[in-house]
């Protein structure tokens, strides 16, 4: 059953108009009326009701008129607007939905689910920028926000100081979210106050928008939502003229009926919430919907009538792309204490047999860390539960998630019977606990932290019955290489300033009566990646079932050290194979090539160097992309000049501030590596820039001398026949069509002919080379 907000009635309408300031206009609207906007150069608002829907029309800073026309026979509308012609520099919205003024007691979670049912025919002009979404404010805290469908030559994740905070899947695509701080109109008057903004990746202009799901997602990620003023379909322009009609209907939905699917395949009307079973603390059994899980990463959750553990249905997780995709809850506080101990217990039956593991999500001083609860090997089609009845939240947490991954593997996933229970709590049936180790002498449950002010790793495991010292081993130039064999206790440090970015195997021995056992740590090796971002990779490799949490893979690029959004699984470099440093410089460009190259790089399984002009930088989310998908970043000078013609300061200046820009877009610390301009140097340039690693090239594509595609190609295959690629720093540019074409041809070819693509950094270092700051290099000696 579809039920809106109710009509206001008159005296809640008469004291909303004692509110409002004396250039705002409260119209008690008939059905089909036409709003316009004066002229007046300041700001003109004008409001109402009708048809069960509140409506809005405000522009700002033109001298131009607008105009809203309400539908009278849904909640839509259609109108016009003029903010760009004439040099106006205006600001315009209209928009329709659910409305409940100032100072609302209630916020999200009293209402039931808000959906919107949508159908938007619209076009803008060349000048500004335009957007269609869902909008709306709250107050304490005062937060401005936007679900954003569809948009026109700019969107707010292409502005530098907004911070990424992550991606959730729903409504079939990727949102990416982020927040922005600002001063400017409230519905409280001029003052500070965020932004919260969800972006769609799949960008449409119709369909059905489960409003609440951004809302969940945003609290997940630490973004309070406080009392609602309103939730409405947004039409809005800034120096931007166009036109747009609106089919609109928006609604709460109670559960028992609504416009979402309810497919594997499709949306769900709602979450559903089941009733806790006695003696637990949550309960998911998915009969009615999600129960508050949504999916990681690329992939969706959905509940589901074609398997089910117990009752009817269960959540199927779908659509992994990788390791670390799966479907995750947000842990309420509350109720779940950081440094206390709980059960946590979930059936899971993958579609095909592999690993599978229940991982936990947590901050702590900053960093955003990962860690295994349970892990079982599983037979597809048959349930297997995990299970750790007596897990610790580590002192400190906040922002607690679990969520179910398969690390091997990217097949589907069933769940149910999902219980969190205070600690000793059993949940019945299923299979034995899988938390322990293959081996009673292979140290379990490795955990390891990252430090960025010290660019160092902490390692920490659980302790091994009888065994009096522990050992660590790296895999290094093609070797196991021991650091430490004379550990007494259950962590080890690592020394400082290690490379950024840089993935190491690591193993991790015991003695027990005097015996080591070698070849089960060897057997059972970790894969982890430094994370510049506070953040570590972790791989446990498929003969294996100790080890590694596969869950520190999935944070992106952040911005501030706040956001978190999906990262490749861990990525080791095999020194004994061939490799390439394919590099990219300049920036990005208007068109699409620069996205093209990344996704053929990701699409491959392979990682680049990005070499990035600090002031060409056109399109910061799609650095913060590359950033997510293991990209170096790197630094090509501010404005690309020839650095042999500056004087010293200059010419770090040039490096400083690109770094700075870089760090603002990425929330990281990037790259120390940086292509010279024009790839020109001289003593000077080396002396000045004594800490920097200097890149040129081995193999020049040309792509900047109008050379085609199929040139570009050949170059790189013709360096593979002669054996001059191995080991080459190949010089590319992002803004081509042709090199992007010529990517998506000879990526493939590489990978089929045993070639690695890899960023510079980890080419260096899979061949136990120093890159030295100061130093000039084309290729690894």
């Amino acid at each position: 059953m579809k039920k809106t907000v109710s009509k206001r009635i008159t005296s809640a309408f008469v004291a909303g108009m004692l509110m409002v300031s004396p250039i705002i206009s409260a119209i008690s609207a008939s059905a089909g009326q036409t709003f316009r906007t004066s002229s007046n150069p300041g700001d003109d608002r004008k409001v109402g009701w009708s048809n069960g829907y509140h409506h809005e029309i405000w522009q700002a800073d033109t001298p131009n008129s607008s105009t809203m026309t309400l539908h009278d026979n849904d909640g839509g509308f259609s109108t016009e607007w003029k903010c760009g012609p004439n040099g106006s520099r205006g600001n315009f919205l209209a928009r329709r939905g659910l409305f409940w003024d100032l100072n609302n007691p209630k916020t999200y979670k009293d209402y039931n689910p808000f959906i919107c049912d949508y159908n938007c025919k619209w076009s803008a002009g060349a000048s500004g920028n335009s957007r269609i979404c869902i909008y709306g404010w709250a107050q304490n805290p005062l937060v401005e926000y936007y679900i954003i469908e569809d948009w026109k030559n700019w969107s707010p994740a292409q502005d530098s100081t907004a911070q990424y905070k992550g991606q959730v899947t729903i409504d079939g695509s990727a949102y990416k979210i982020y927040t922005c701080a600002r001063n400017s109109y409230t519905i409280e008057g001029n003052k500070n106050f965020t932004q919260y903004i969800s972006i769609r990746q799949n960008l449409r202009t119709s369909g059905t928008i489960h409003v609440s799901e951004h809302f969940k997602a945003w609290e997940s990620m630490g973004m309070k939502m406080g009392n609602l003023y309103e939730v409405a379909f947004n039409v809005e322009g800034w120096e931007s003229d166009g036109s747009a009609d609106v089919t609109m209907n928006m609604y709460e939905d109670d559960g028992s009926g609504g416009t979402g699917t309810g497919t594997e395949t499709g949306t769900e009307t709602g979450t559903g919430t089941s009733e806790p079973i006695e003696g637990t603390l949550y309960t998911g059994t998915f009969e009615s919907g999600t129960d508050y899980w949504t999916g990681r990463g690329a992939a969706s959750a959905v509940s589901s009538s074609s398997k089910a553990y117990e009752g009817s249905k269960s959540l199927y997780v779908s659509g992994r792309t990788s390791n670390w995709n799966g479907a995750e809850l947000g842990l309420d506080s509350t109720y779940f204490k950081a440094g206390n101990a709980y059960s946590f217990s979930a059936m899971v039956n993958p579609t095909e047999s592999t690993t599978v593991q229940l991982s936990m999500q947590y901050d702590q001083s900053g960093t955003t860390n990962y860690t295994q609860i349970a892990k079982e090997t599983c037979t597809a089609g048959k349930w297997t539960k995990l299970e750790n009845t007596n897990f610790t939240i580590p002192s400190g947490a906040s922002n607690v998630k679990i969520y179910v991954e398969a690390p091997d593997s990217l097949c589907d996933i069933y769940v149910d019977r999902a219980i969190c229970a205070n600690k000793g709590y059993t949940a019945g049936g299923g299979s034995t606990t899988g938390t322990g180790s293959t081996s009673a002498t292979v140290p379990s449950n490795i955990k390891v932290a990252y430090s960025s002010q010290y660019k160092q790793m902490q390692f920490t495991w659980d302790k091994v019955k009888g065994a009096d010292k522990y050992g660590i081993a790296v895999y290094l130039a093609g070797k196991w290489r021991v650091q430490n064999s004379n550990i007494s206790t259950n962590s080890y440090v690592t020394p400082k300033n290690l490379t950024p970015n840089m993935s190491y195997k690591v193993a991790i021995a015991a003695r027990v009566n005097g015996k080591w056992d070698t070849a089960g740590a060897l057997e059972n090796y970790v894969t982890v990646t430094t994370r510049a971002n506070n953040n570590i990779e972790y791989h446990t490799p498929s003969n294996t079932n100790n080890g590694g949490n596969n869950g520190g893979n999935n944070n992106e690029g952040n911005n501030g050290g706040n956001n978190t959004q999906p990262q490749p699984n861990g990525y080791y470099v095999d020194p004994s194979k061939p490799m390439v440093a394919i590099s990219f410089d300049d920036g990005t460009a208007q068109g699409y090539s620069g996205q093209r190259i990344i996704d053929a790089l990701y699409k491959n399984g392979f990682h680049a160097t990005f070499f990035y002009v600090g002031n060409w930088i056109g399109k910061p989310d799609q650095v913060r992309d590359a950033y997510s998908k293991g990209m170096e970043i790197a630094n090509h000078t501010t404005t690309h000049p020839d650095l042999t013609k500056k004087s010293a300061s200059e010419i770090r200046s040039e490096y400083d501030n690109c770094a700075s820009k870089l760090r603002s877009i990425i929330g990281a610390e990037p790259s120390k590596l940086m292509r010279l301009p024009y790839l020109a140097s001289n003593w000077q340039v080396q002396q000045t820039l004594y800490d920097v690693p200097l890149i040129t090239c081995s193999i020049d594509t040309q792509d900047y001398n109008g050379v085609s595609a199929y040139q570009i190609e050949n170059t790189i295959k013709n360096a593979a026949n002669n054996g001059s690629l191995n080991g080459a720093i190949v010089l590319c540019h992002e803004t081509y069509d042709n090199t992007a074409t010529a990517m998506e041809n000879v990526l493939p070819w590489l990978k089929s002919q045993g070639y690695q693509v890899v960023t510079i950094s980890e080419m260096f270092a899979a061949k136990g080379k120093t890159l030295n700051g100061g130093q000039i290099y084309q290729k690894v000696g």
